[in-house]
């Protein structure tokens, strides 16, 4: 609900008809879960079974969603719970919704008898209550345990190529990751190539992701505005399709086939880091739209303090 372009770059990344992807769906799609879960526990029969019926279809849906993604021809990174669920879609998601359509095929076999759920836990016998209990004590200490925030940005705000002479670093810097990325050529080009001749950013983005088209758009602009460091976007899709949906960014776009980076990272799209020219990561990753923006003004206003580049008329990140 707090972030439903997640659920809409979701919608894009796994393929869906446009007409859902560019309509008011992903917005809606939280509540069409939390309407039916609440009705599965005060409803009665028989409308308990129709609605049971409903959020059976639902699961199934998700699943054969995830199976088709499965045989697409590059990775697919899925925000399929907003930013708690980013992650790429393997085999494993699909066991994750096989699992989910247990319970679903539970609760319509519950829907069948002629209380509610709320009805009979109310009558229920106090072994049954103790059960409940510790049921939900252990999704309480799961969602404890890993249901917070990643945390803050891993490293400074910022690194030009001049970092010997006095760089910027608020934060403990970590070397570079061992992953490559591809030119246009197919050239395989690992992430200390690319900054041998200074800092970098790299954008994630995804043609047809909804709120990936703002950062595909200003590239251009970012990548002169900030200077000596350089701004490129990076695409898991094939080439050839990315370069047909934007072919004015073909000199800046980076190849990432198996998504590497970006699962080393952690981000899909759109997201952000800022690789050094030291060999050391410089800044974020940042995860989302809103927050690609306010990273690219963070990194400009940084620049302009070092007096390394002079600000602009026009803030990049607007």
């Amino acid at each position: 609900m707090r972030h439903p372009e997640e659920t809409r770059s979701a919608f894009s990344q796994l393929r869906l008809p446009g007409l859902l992807t560019d309509s008011p769906a992903p917005r809606v799609l939280p509540w069409a879960e939390i309407v039916p879960a609440l009705a599965l526990l005060a409803v009665p029969a028989p409308f308990a079974v129709v609605v049971a019926v409903v959020a059976l279809v639902l699961f199934v849906s998700y699943l054969v969603v995830i199976v088709r993604a499965l045989g697409f021809d590059y990775p697919v990174t899925c925000s399929c719970f907003g930013r708690l669920g980013l992650g790429e879609v393997t085999r494993r998601t699909a066991v994750r919704n096989v699992l989910l359509v247990v319970p679903a095929l539970l609760a319509v076999w519950s829907a069948t008898a002629p209380d509610s759920v709320v009805a009979r836990l109310a009558t229920a016998r106090a072994e049954t209550r103790l059960w409940l209990a510790l049921v939900v004590l252990t999704v309480a200490v799961v969602v404890v345990t890993f249901g917070g925030t990643k945390g803050g940005p891993l490293v400074s705000p910022i690194a030009t190529d001049d970092a010997a002479e006095g760089e910027i670093v608020d934060y403990a810097r970590q070397p570079l990751p061992y992953a490559a990325l591809e030119d246009e050529t197919g050239q395989s080009l690992p992430l200390r190539s690319p900054v041998s001749n200074g800092a970098m950013m790299l954008v994630f983005v995804s043609p047809g992701c909804g709120p990936c088209a703002t950062p595909i758009e200003r590239i251009p602009a970012w990548d002169e505005l900030l200077g000596p460091v350089a701004v490129r976007a990076v695409v898991s899709l094939p080439l050839e399709t990315t370069l047909a949906a934007v072919p004015h960014r073909a000199e800046r776009i980076l190849h990432d086939p198996q998504a590497t980076p970006a699962r080393i990272f952690g981000i899909g799209t759109p997201g952000a880091v800022l690789l050094g020219g030291d060999g050391l990561l410089a800044g974020g990753p940042v995860q989302g739209s809103t927050e690609v923006l306010a990273f690219v003004d963070d990194v400009h206003a940084e620049l302009v303090e070092a007096g390394v580049v002079e600000a602009g008329e026009i803030s990049p990140g607007q």
